[in-house]
């Protein structure tokens, strides 16, 4: 299963540019597809997607499904902010210009 990124205090799940099979650049979630290529990836990741502190962030295991969805959530733009409550629920918040 893929594994995304959460910030442990704010729920956010950590987001940046990526590039589908297709070559094609998106703004998704950033996930990778197992335990041990996130925990190598992680800091990169998060850094070059700009989040400066990534110390608190934890891996979590989600279904395709889930991730599908997170993308689908946050359509392509980059102002919108993924938040995973701790009961599941998904909520999407669009920055401000």
């Amino acid at each position: 299963m893929p594994i995304v990124l959460r910030h442990r205090h704010t729920g956010e799940i950590a987001c940046g540019k990526l590039r589908n099979m297709y070559h094609f650049d998106y703004y998704g979630a950033l996930w990778w597809e197992n335990e041990e290529t996130a925990e190598e990836q992680m800091q990169q990741g998060l850094q070059d997607a700009g989040y400066e502190d990534v110390r608190d962030w934890d891996r979590l295991e989600v279904k395709e499904e889930r991730l599908k969805i997170f993308n689908v959530k946050l359509n392509n733009d980059g102002q919108r902010r993924l938040i995973l409550d701790r009961d599941g629920l998904i909520f999407v918040l669009k920055d401000k210009d």
